[in-house]
């Protein structure tokens, strides 16, 4: 009997300790370390690598460092009129590209603008964009809904970046 209960025990402890690496939370923002994969299927697999995570009102941010760079990010969609915005410092490549992926058809979902270092942007998009970098720096792209379209915003997505 004590056998099972420390073996119970443990995968608790083993499952919650994996989940998050940190969460701070206030009234209206939350911050959480959460994890991304490697994209990258040239070379082996290094793990998993930390990207912050804080929800300010109806947008979630991400925060990366380009060094990441290819990878696959998760994010989950919970009201319809919330925005993510995936923001990559250090970006000093020729290009950016992303692309949404999502399970379900009819999503209502698209890149709606890149941000670039100096504060000027660019878009709408699709859901797949490819941009010749114009400078070095920090970049942000938007994902949300597109006012123009229907369907639902709410759903898990996931996001590849290069």
């Amino acid at each position: 009997m004590k056998i099972l209960i420390n073996v119970l025990w443990s995968s608790i402890l083993g499952v919650s300790c994996c989940t998050n690496n940190g969460i701070s939370q206030n009234a209206n923002t939350t911050t959480t370390k959460t994890e991304i994969m490697e994209n990258n299927s040239s070379q082996p697999s290094q793990g998993r690598r930390g990207a912050m995570r804080k929800v300010e009102g109806n947008k979630i941010i991400r925060t990366v460092d380009a060094s990441q760079l290819p990878f696959t990010i998760g994010e989950e969609f919970t009201d319809e009129n919330q925005q993510f915005i995936l923001v990559i410092k250090n970006f000093n490549k020729p290009t950016l590209s992303a692309k949404i992926n999502t399970v379900e058809k009819g999503r209502n979902l698209r890149i709606n603008q890149i941000i670039l270092p100096d504060g000027s942007a660019d878009g709408p998009f699709s859901r797949e964009m490819k941009y010749a970098k114009k400078q070095s720096g920090t970049y942000k792209i938007v994902f949300g809904k597109n006012l123009m379209a229907e369907g639902k915003l709410k759903g898990n997505i996931s996001v590849t970046v290069e």
